[in-house]
């Protein structure tokens, strides 16, 4: 493998290939299958299907929110404070929640290794297959988007919709050359291909980090669609720094 003008030139055989490339596919960590794990404090004995079921009883919408540290986002402004999965992938960075008062199972994902976004797809089919509904929101750099208008890119936070999403005049449709990735792409893909309804929602942001800003967009995408939400978000900073001014 060599570079011109800091570009990777790939050979069209791997017999160009220098040895520490092969050397580095020989020393590949082998895929280890996600599992869930439960959090039950209350009981210490129940299994990962008894889990799984008390979240399908019922009808229920899925609710996937994607993106680099929503966690807190989530759980302050969806869940309400519920800072306690039902639910998480051995991966570390996707857990489950259940709010049965509002019929609704919410999955968070920080994941961005696109190795696992379709073994994380698989791992939520229980969800996948019996949700009256599905929808997807997904965070992304707005620097991105392709095509963006200079409103858009004056904004904090634009939302872009695909599938069965509502929409209205603050929410334009994902255009080409722009794709739905990650696992909000699997989920609508597998929505789709059993032809169940699935909306997607792509909200491209300025920074990776929602604050009080950024986050009015996504919380009246959230109460225009029926999702339960606060009425607004203020992000809580830590000190990190040991100066005093």
């Amino acid at each position: 493998m060599s570079l011109t003008f800091g570009e990777i030139v790939e050979p069209s055989t791997r017999a160009f290939w220098d040895d520490y490339d092969e050397e580095e596919e020989g020393n590949a960590k082998p895929f280890e299958p996600l599992e869930w794990i439960v959090f039950n404090e209350q009981d210490a004995n129940t299994t990962e299907e008894t889990e799984i079921q008390k979240t399908l009883t019922g009808s229920f919408r899925l609710l996937i929110f994607e993106g680099q540290k929503v966690n807190s986002f989530v759980g302050t402004a969806i869940l309400k404070g519920n800072k306690s999965p039902v639910l998480q992938l051995s991966c570390g960075t996707v857990c489950l929640f259940h709010v049965p008062a509002e019929r609704l199972v919410v999955c968070v994902s920080e994941e961005i290794d696109p190795n696992l976004f379709g073994h994380i797809t698989e791992k939520l089919k229980p969800w996948l297959v019996a949700a009256e509904s599905v929808t997807t929101i997904s965070l992304q750099p707005a620097v991105m988007y392709k095509g963006a208008t200079e409103r858009e890119l004056e904004q904090v936070c634009f939302i872009k919709s695909l599938g069965d999403a509502v929409t209205d005049g603050s929410v334009g449709k994902l255009e080409a050359p722009n794709v739905l990735t990650g696992v909000a792409a699997g989920a609508v893909g597998y929505r789709k291909f059993h032809n169940k309804p699935a909306a997607a929602y792509g909200c491209y942001v300025d920074s990776v980090v929602i604050d009080s800003v950024s986050s009015e967009p996504i919380l009246r995408l959230l109460k225009a669609i029926g999702l339960p939400c606060a009425e607004r978000y203020e992000l809580k900073f830590r000190n990190s720094s040991n100066l005093y001014m």
